[in-house]
């Protein structure tokens, strides 16, 4: 059954009234509220390389060769963070390995 649309509703402009659901309309943040508001924030090298000794074992971990592309590392990541992210069962501490290895090559 089709909704019946209520006539004395008025017609809402989307693009110029934001919507009063789920719509952010603050700041965009600092990474210390981004982490206090997600758990997350992206691993800086310093952190990284409590995970990851040097590059070769982040290569190594990544499945890659030297010279990799940046898209082959972005790909590689990809792949193996969805197979071991801990909220599909995977295991944390692989994930985080994962991650520091994509921080130290991403940042060559």
């Amino acid at each position: 059954m089709p909704r019946i649309k209520d006539p004395n509703k008025p017609k809402r402009n989307i693009w110029k009234d934001p919507s009063p659901y789920g719509t952010y309309t603050g700041e965009a943040g600092n990474p210390e509220q981004w982490a206090q508001a997600f758990g997350f924030v992206k691993m800086s090298r310093e952190q990284a390389l409590k995970f990851v000794n040097s590059i070769d074992e982040a290569l190594e971990i990544l499945g890659l060769i030297k010279g990799a592309t940046e898209e082959l590392i972005k790909k590689a990541m990809r792949r193996l963070a969805i197979a071991n992210h801990p909220d599909k069962g995977g295991n944390a501490d692989k994930f985080n390995r994962i991650m520091a290895a994509y921080t130290l090559l991403s940042d060559k």
